[in-house]
């Protein structure tokens, strides 16, 4: 995929205002649109809540309807920030250069860890690479539990719709590709759930389910399995910990998308984000930005 331009320092991550959004232009907008990745919400929302205490004047409004949803927003003009648990695609990239006349801007704000659920009672604790692709891949040959050391129930598997950044990294990071270069299609039968809470719920109800979803959507009512990046090597939990090092093999970043480069209240707003949001983001149980 192509590099769409990211920025890295505090100065040039900051926010942005995008003059397409609502007919407002970037000095007269008063307020703050979000849309996108359902792993981000909670996040999203406890830092709209704290910004209160920023810019009182400034609302954010927040919404979590998916990373594709998000970026389809932002080309539509609907909202001026997409939230997103994927890199954008080309044809995302292709569509907001065409409409708005600017590259999308990627603006890493912290870093997750896709977490594999289970339930409590699951007598599996770790997992690798190599047998998830087994179990979440289309030709895989692990169905059952006992393929795993566990019990003999075939594995329920719970997965996101494809409009979920966590369903595209998880695609392309577990199930790779094939010995021709081709994409690995999930299997036949894996459930789509509508959001991270119905992945962790699902887990916490059901002795046979294996889902995926984003670390901070951990509770004790749920476990989750380490993982390994090879068969017979040491796993890791998705912990802050194990993500900070670059142990845990299901890492990903953690993007606000604008067009173009940011200005106006929502240049301050990534600004604060990367700065002073910061806690909330590591309260929520994501990884921070290294200060």
């Amino acid at each position: 995929m192509k590099n769409y331009i990211t920025n890295l320092s505090l100065a040039g991550i900051l926010g942005l205002v995008f003059t397409s959004c609502g007919g407002k232009d970037d000095e007269a907008a008063d307020s703050i649109s979000v849309n996108g990745s359902d792993t981000m919400l909670q996040v999203g929302l406890a830092w709209a809540e704290a910004y209160k205490t920023v810019k009182p004047d400034i609302p954010v409004s927040v919404n979590g309807e998916g990373s594709g949803t998000g970026i389809k927003a932002l080309i539509n003009g609907t909202v001026q920030i997409a939230h997103s648990s994927r890199a954008i695609k080309d044809s995302e990239a292709a569509s907001i250069k065409e409409k708005h006349g600017k590259d999308p801007v990627a603006h890493i704000v912290g870093y997750d860890g896709i977490a594999v659920f289970v339930h409590p009672d699951n007598p599996v604790k770790k997992i690798s690479l190599p047998q998830l692709k087994a179990v979440w891949g289309e030709g895989g040959a692990i169905e059952n539990w006992k393929d795993l050391g566990g019990t003999d129930a075939e594995i329920k598997r719970a997965g996101r719709s494809n409009s979920s950044g966590t369903y595209a990294f998880y695609k392309k990071t577990v199930l790779g590709k094939d010995a021709d270069g081709k994409g690995v299609e999930f299997k036949l039968g894996t459930g789509s759930m509508p959001g991270s809470t119905a992945v962790v719920e699902l887990c916490m109800t059901t002795p046979s389910a294996m889902g995926y979803s984003g670390m901070s959507y951990k509770t004790d009512k749920v476990a989750w399995l380490a993982v390994s990046k090879e068969d017979g090597a040491e796993a890791y939990e998705p912990s802050i910990e194990n993500v900070s090092a670059g142990n845990y093999p299901i890492a990903r970043p953690l993007y606000i998308y604008t067009v173009g480069e940011p200005e106006g209240i929502v240049k301050e707003y990534i600004d604060w984000v990367k700065t002073g949001g910061q806690d909330a983001l590591q309260k929520e149980g994501f990884v921070p930005l290294a200060k």
